[in-house]
């Protein structure tokens, strides 16, 4: 099956997203954002207008890709917990280390350009965790998730800890372990961390 064809506006998105990671969103400039796309400066103009304006489009595209990936949550929560929160981590592991680049980036330039940091996790990130923290909630209504427990700081230990797995995953060592194994593990340790203590 052979791969959608990439519209010239998408094209000059994907080559914005690459070239931002590798160069930063001070360093990366429309000419070789146009270079990497195969079109001219005139054509990323009259799509965008500006650099910012570039970077806007480019931004509500993550934001859109993030939406559309259902990171696990197809099916009720009221069921098996372990399951459930390993499709979750699986799922936004993936989403994470296919945008790690870029997401190094951000991490690096969130101090010099807050405004975009901030728009990525208000309009990215947010609506995830939003969404997880409903999930938990179900599991809590159904009896496996204990109370007392604040489901949006364990949400951020949870995502908290599978991201800088990611990023130390994806740093070029090898830690004896895969990806996959680290995954697993965070879901165990955060499983039994939020489950009910069994009855005695």
């Amino acid at each position: 099956m052979s791969a959608p064809v990439l519209t010239t506006r998408d094209r000059i998105i994907q080559a914005a997203i690459q070239t931002f990671a590798r160069d930063g969103l001070q360093g990366a400039t429309t000419r070789v954002i146009a270079q990497e796309a195969g079109v001219n400066e005139v054509t990323l103009f009259r799509h965008f207008q500006s650099k910012e304006g570039l970077l806007a489009a480019m931004m509500s595209a993550i934001v859109q890709k993030s939406h559309e990936h259902g990171l696990g949550e197809t099916a009720e929560w009221s069921g098996n917990l372990k399951k459930n929160l390993r499709r979750f981590a699986d799922e936004f592991y993936a989403s994470l280390a296919s945008d790690e680049a870029f997401i190094r980036t951000m991490v690096g330039e969130a101090k010099r350009h807050p405004e975009h940091a901030k728009k990525l996790i208000m309009d990215a990130v947010k609506p995830v965790r939003d969404r997880f923290i409903a999930n938990l909630e179900a599991a809590r209504k159904a009896g496996l998730v204990r109370r007392g427990i604040d489901l949006g700081v364990a949400t951020d230990a949870f995502t908290a800890m599978l991201f800088g797995g990611m990023l130390r995953m994806t740093a070029g060592f090898d830690w004896g372990y895969e990806a996959e194994q680290f995954v697993a593990t965070c879901v165990d340790i955060f499983a039994a961390g939020i489950s009910p203590a069994p009855k005695p």
